[in-house]
Parts: C-alpha cells; structure tokens; sequence
C-alpha cells in the first residue's frame, strides 16, 4: 500500500529538483504525468498507450536530470522518492499484464 502523504512530499520534492534543472514546464509536466498514471493506477481498465505515454514522459525527464546533474545527486534524487519509484514500478507490472510492452 502507498502511503499518500509520503507520496505526495515525493512528488513535490521531484518537481522541485526538475523545476530547478529543467524549468518549470518540465516540472509541470512530469507533475501530471504522474497524476494521470494514479487515475490509471486506481481504475487499471483504463491502462491504455496513453499511460505508456506518461511513462516514458517521466523516463525521458528523469534520464535528462540524470544527464545534467552528478551522480551522487542524482543517487540521492532517487533513494529520496522510493514510493515514487515503487508506485511506476507497480504501474509497469500492471501494464505487463495487459498487452501493453514497457520500455522504461
């Protein structure tokens, strides 16, 4: 189970860090992306390539935050949002299951 108050501080720290690096466009983006893959999460009928589309939105921002910023800051971007990370893995493995392949 996620703990949503735990969620949440991640998210907002993540978009913190990417507005910071990226702007805040990319901030926002990444924010809704997120957003729309809990609706997924909570109603899996609706997985669809849409999801897969957001998705690739966070692999694609957090790829390009990796590429500017060191590696220790960005290892401890990462270990500071385990529920983040753990919630998109759970979203993979549900799409899996669909027929839906993930590249992230």
């Amino acid at each position: 189970m996620i703990n949503l108050e735990v969620f949440r501080i991640e998210l907002n720290y993540l978009q913190q860090v990417i507005k910071e690096i990226l702007g805040d466009k990319a901030s926002g983006e990444i924010g809704e992306a997120i957003e729309l893959l809990v609706l997924c999460f909570l109603n899996p009928k609706n997985y669809s390539t849409f999801c897969l589309s957001n998705l690739q939105t966070i692999g694609q921002y957090l790829n390009q935050i990796q590429n500017e910023i060191e590696p220790g800051k960005y290892r401890l971007l990462m270990n500071n949002m385990p529920t983040i990370r753990n919630f998109l893995e759970k979203v993979k493995f549900e799409m899996s299951k669909g027929s839906v392949n993930i590249f992230v």
